[in-house]
């Protein structure tokens, strides 16, 4: 009997440490909702947006692109980008990000990238000025409460 009660707690604690471990992987995975979620818990408004001409893929992955701004802009007619990479792992973001250094070495701008990385997704925010990006505490703190 003592036989069997200890073979039975040796198998509930294999199956506690194997749940842990399944659960620490999905802690670093996100979804686009949860982005979502992020961005309006910082007062910004995300707009789906088209995208005509190629689509910028990164590691085969196509991203979600919207216009972004405060709830506060008044002005709608020129927002600003960014773009949410949602790869399966950790290792294909960071995979993603070496090609879009890559990509963008002899890049001429007229907006530019600001990359925000955490756990699965890449955030890419394309500003208007590279030395007083509009939205970057905001976007920090967003990709931060994820």
């Amino acid at each position: 009997m003592k036989s069997k009660l200890g073979i039975i707690v040796l198998i509930c604690m294999i199956a506690l440490v194997g749940c842990s471990k399944v659960k620490n992987v999905k802690e670093n995975e996100y979804s686009v909702q949860d982005v979502i979620n992020a961005f309006e818990s910082q007062n910004l408004k995300l707009i789906p947006y088209g995208m005509a001409g190629t689509i910028p893929t990164l590691n085969k992955v196509i991203p979600e692109m919207s216009s972004v701004e405060d709830v506060a802009t008044v002005d709608h007619s020129d927002p600003e980008l960014v773009y949410f990479y949602i790869f399966n792992t950790e290792a294909g973001r960071k995979s993603g990000i070496k090609e879009f250094n890559k990509e963008m070495k002899n890049a001429k701008f007229t907006t530019y990238p600001f990359l925000y990385e955490k756990g699965n997704i890449l955030t890419i925010y394309w500003a208007k000025s590279k030395e007083k990006p509009l939205l970057n505490e905001q976007i920090k703190s967003a990709i931060e409460k994820l």
